[in-house]
């Protein structure tokens, strides 16, 4: 059941945010108003809130529905709050109010949205569960793209970059890198006032691949795509020779090259930079959101050997991010 607590018509391409009063979710709510209004978007400030019920007695099937006025109450009073702070800001806003299970209403509420944005960790508990595993079950469901943002996350991004056990092997600026076995680490890259993506075996086909773009133009800012190769966990059954290592950067960069000239084509005033790095997905992703402004992955990707980042990569990332995270779903 849904509660307007606005008199604004539903826009169905407002940006939905989930709000539980957490400060989570109060990030959530300052990225999205910046957001709508770069995107010259309307928002719409969603609570939900769950009432169990308890038998009647221990023979009786039936069962007394809790009264909810005292959790509804406080719901609706973080709901003011969130579109209060939205009018200040000159966006048009509207508020909802729904009685269910926090992820599922935010994916219904997707389907008429352009974007939805929520915090990566909420309050937990009887009355405020809108945020804690919805960050992981929306993404993989919601109808339009997700944007995840962190609790500790500032608009002045004041990460340091932080040094990896993933190695660079190619990027478009430096060529072909040497492989150093002398450290376990290497330094972190710097990747302030950029827009980070990751691709797998899609490459220019990858839907997170154009969303990038699309927020990289809209900011002015340069768009760094990257990808990996996985040679360091491949088992005792299959060592791979020099030239299969050569193959597999080889083949992992010119999916990049070919993902940069689609980008050029269409968008020929972005700046497109990219790397190739061995090792594993997540901590490549995770390293980026160190210092990148925002970053974009898919909910999916293709396995195998010869896939450049792993389905599983979107669920390794998204509770580690320091970035704002937006999921693109790939669709099969």
């Amino acid at each position: 059941m849904a509660d307007n607590q606005t008199s604004e018509v539903a826009d169905p391409d407002a940006i939905v945010v989930g709000v539980d009063g957490s400060n989570a979710s109060r990030n959530a709510l300052r990225f999205a108003i910046g957001e709508a209004k770069s995107l010259g978007r309307s928002i719409r400030v969603v609570g939900a809130y769950t009432v169990p019920s308890v038998a009647a007695a221990t023979i009786d099937v039936s069962y007394v529905p809790i009264d909810d006025s005292a959790v509804r109450s406080s719901v609706t009073t973080v709901l003011k709050e969130a579109a209060a702070e939205v009018k200040a800001a000159d966006v048009p806003v509207e508020a909802i109010i729904e009685i269910g299970d926090a992820a599922g209403v935010l994916v219904e509420e997707s389907k008429q949205a352009s974007l939805t944005v929520v915090g990566s960790r909420g309050k937990g508990g009887f009355a405020g569960r809108l945020l804690g595993t919805v960050s992981s079950a929306l993404p993989a469901h919601s109808a339009c793209p997700t944007i995840v943002v962190p609790v500790g996350w500032t608009p002045e991004g004041t990460g340091e970059a932080r040094p990896s056990s993933s190695r660079p092997v190619h990027s478009s600026a430096e060529g072909p890198i040497e492989r150093s076995e002398e450290t376990d680490t290497v330094p972190g890259i710097d990747y302030s006032g950029q827009v980070v993506v990751g691709v797998d075996s899609l490459g220019k086909e990858s839907p997170a691949l154009w969303e990038a773009a699309h927020i990289a133009m809209r900011r002015n800012s340069p768009l760094h795509i990257q990808a990996v190769i996985t040679t360091t966990v491949i088992g005792p059954e299959w060592i791979p020779s020099q030239g299969d290592l050569e193959r597999l950067i080889q083949e992992g960069t010119d999916k990049l090259e070919a993902a940069r000239a689609a980008l050029a084509e269409k968008h020929p005033d972005l700046d497109v930079r990219w790397t190739l790095f061995d090792g594993q997905p997540a901590e490549v992703l995770v390293r980026a959101s160190d210092t990148c402004d925002i970053l974009v992955i898919g909910s999916r990707g293709r396995g195998g050997f010869a896939g450049l980042l792993l389905g599983s990569t979107s669920q390794s990332v998204l509770p580690y991010s320091a970035a704002p995270t937006m999921v693109v779903r790939v669709k099969r």
